[in-house]
Formats: C-alpha cells, sequence, structure tokens
C-alpha cells in the first residue's frame, strides 16, 4: 500500500490503498498525468513493504506531541486494536 508522508509539527504517515490511489491518478488532467508519467520515467519509486509499528509505540508518539485529548487517544487506541492491520 502506498505511503504518505506529511511534514507539519507532527510528521504523518498515510496509508493509500491502491484503488484510491488509481482513483487520485484518474482525475489527473492530461498535463499532470504526462507530468506524473515523465517523473516515474526519471525518478525511480522506492517501494517497501508495509511494517506496523507497535500500538503501545504509536499512541506514546502521540501522546509525546501534547496536542491530543485522552479522549481522542482512548479512541485511537481502540480503533487500533480494531483494525484489520493488526487484527
Amino acid at each position: 500500500m502506498p505511503r504518505i508522508t506529511f511534514k507539519e509539527t507532527v510528521t504523518k504517515e498515510v496509508e493509500i490503498h491502491m484503488y484510491t490511489l488509481y482513483n487520485l491518478i484518474d482525475r489527473l488532467t492530461e498535463k499532470e498525468r504526462t507530468r506524473l508519467l515523465e517523473r516515474l520515467r526519471t525518478k525511480r519509486v522506492k517501494l517497501s513493504p508495509f511494517k506496523k509499528g507497535k500500538i503501545d509505540s504509536i499512541l506514546s508518539d502521540f501522546k509525546a506531541t501534547d496536542l491530543y485529548e485522552d479522549t481522542f487517544l482512548k479512541d485511537l487506541e481502540d480503533g487500533l486494536k480494531r483494525s484489520s492491520v493488526y487484527k
């Protein structure tokens, strides 16, 4: 699954399903699609297998930012535990 990293106050990685990636590409204009293909030809795309982090490690990263309330952190933990990646 492709990953995109956003750099803000916190570095975040977002997983994008291939179907979603295809939809994004389908919405590109002809000019944007041409630029994308040119870039793919000139810069190799490094693909690596997904490595899931430990839930405790993920939660501690969020807590360390001091940006999130306890209710959000609890919801995050519950959601991670129920997610298909951690089942």
